[in-house]
């Protein structure tokens, strides 16, 4: 170690001092420097032999040069790079502010604060992945802390990919990555990683943002990645029940196992962070719920049967509250109303109950295809995208439809937790979300009475297109 960092100041000696280490990975090991030159304090990264070796001293400088076109105002930016004496080596901005690590060692972060930060982060990776550029290391330690911003760092031994001319620059045969937070094909090793492991990094880091702890953790880097491969995380609702239901189903999304299954671009996932960063942190009161309608003129309360504890409540109550809403926003029809929806099939995060959420499912669309003032697709038109890999604007479009209702379902023991949301498909914004826990009893009944009645209440509503506001929802 000291003979290496005795080689390394005499190497750069004419532009950087070298003071000493500050950091070191799996990939690098980050010094304190002076750039003499400017007369400022930078941090050179300095690639470890087996890294510097595979990559080679032609390679690294392609590399580099794709990361050095990163600009953006949450990725730390790249100064300088090179080869020298068999060292490779690129130099960032010095930030003196702590990592995200500490404050997550520290339990410092409130939900406000970390839904800030993934916003931030989720911003400078989609900003990465649209110039084709694989972070493959997302992780508290390479997410540094300015102010009350943050910085994305470490992009310069990402896999970068060229779409230009067709070429592709990549590390082939190095396993990068750090075992907490990999993606289960990063874990296997598969050599087709794609931006999705990124989507996954974010969710595992996000993870233990709100928690405090990791969805894996193992005596061994194995263990771990045995783990992310075979095991399921324990849901985040409930070793973070003080989230909201939202940012939750967004973290769980995240950390699907097959990548068909998670968000599909980053970009699926940023106007839901930040609707949640709102003022009203994006979460609607359980007992009310302001409704925009062209013309308002008196309010209605709707009183909930007691059954709407039921496994159906949510998601109708999502789709009363789209129609209810009625005016104009984007994605619906030419009329200014939704006229065509599509239920898709609901996600099981359990992995044990298929055939109960495929009654609800049906159950659903049976019911609201009997109400006059909407159209809705049928369950065999959207059985596909219960497999099918696509985006739900992507969905809405082929299925030429205004609204989409996507939901999720989670067991543990006798009780169920049910979270839906209402998207619009053009924005991937949500309109209404929300999730509710209850212990099951004669699903049957539940289903068949609570989907009748409350699909009545909605009816009813639709018929008045007066409604200014709902409040007061019993039995919930």
């Amino acid at each position: 170690m000291t003979d290496n960092l005795e080689r390394l100041r005499a190497a750069l000696a004419d532009t950087y001092d070298i003071e000493r280490p500050i950091g070191s990975g799996g990939m690098a090991t980050v010094y304190l420097a002076k750039d003499i030159k400017h007369d400022r304090r930078v941090a050179v990264k300095v690639l470890r032999p087996e890294l510097a070796s595979a990559l080679g001293p032609d390679r690294f400088p392609r590399e580099i040069k794709i990361v050095a076109q990163l600009s953006h105002p949450h990725i730390l930016p790249l100064h300088d790079s090179g080869e020298i004496d068999g060292f490779l080596y690129y130099v960032m901005p010095y930030v003196e502010d702590e990592s995200l690590r500490g404050k997550i060692d520290k339990g410092t972060l409130s939900v406000h604060d970390s839904i800030g930060i993934l916003r931030e982060i989720v911003d400078a990776i989609s900003h990465a992945h649209a110039q084709g550029i694989v972070h493959r290391d997302i992780k508290p330690d390479n997410v540094l802390t300015s102010g009350r911003h943050v910085l994305v760092a470490d992009f310069g031994v990402a896999k970068a990919v060229s779409h230009a001319g067709g070429n592709t620059v990549t590390t082939a045969g190095l396993a990068l990555g750090t075992p907490t937070y990999m993606a289960p094909e990063q874990a296997v090793g598969e050599s087709d990683i794609d931006h999705r492991a990124d989507i996954y990094a974010i969710g595992a880091m996000a993870y233990e943002m709100l928690s405090g702890k990791p969805p894996f953790a193992g005596e061994s880097a194995q263990m771990v990645l045995s783990a992310h491969v075979v095991q399921k995380p324990k849901d985040i609702m409930e070793v973070a029940p003080h989230i909201p239901p939202q940012l939750g189903l967004i973290v769980m999304k995240c950390l699907e196992k097959r990548r068909e299954d998670r968000w599909q671009t980053v970009d699926d996932i940023l106007p839901q962070l930040e609707l949640l960063g709102t003022p009203s942190g994006g979460v609607t009161p359980t007992n009310t719920r302001p409704i925009r309608v062209t013309q308002p003129k008196k309010t209605m309360r709707m009183r909930w049967p007691a059954m709407a504890a039921g496994v159906a409540l949510v998601a109708i109550a999502a789709i009363g509250g789209w129609f209810i809403r009625g005016g104009g926003a984007a994605g619906m029809g030419a009329d200014g109303k939704v006229d065509r929806m599509a239920v898709l099939p609901l996600t099981d995060l359990s992995g044990s109950d298929d055939f109960f959420i495929d009654g609800i499912h049906d159950a659903l669309i049976t019911e609201l295809a009997q109400l006059d003032v909407v159209t809705v697709l049928s369950r065999s038109a959207v059985l596909p995208y219960k497999m099918k890999s696509a985006t739900t604007k992507e969905i809405a479009r082929e299925l030429k439809v205004d609204a989409v209702l996507e939901g999720s379902v989670f067991r543990s023991g006798n009780r169920i937790r049910i979270t839906a949301q209402l998207v619009d498909p053009e924005t991937y914004t949500y309109i209404w979300t929300q999730s509710y826990e209850r212990e099951l009893g004669d699903v049957l009944t539940i289903q068949d009475e609570v989907v009748k009645a409350i699909a009545a209440d909605i009816d009813a509503a639709l018929s008045e297109e007066e409604v200014v506001s709902v409040g007061g929802i019993e039995g919930i």
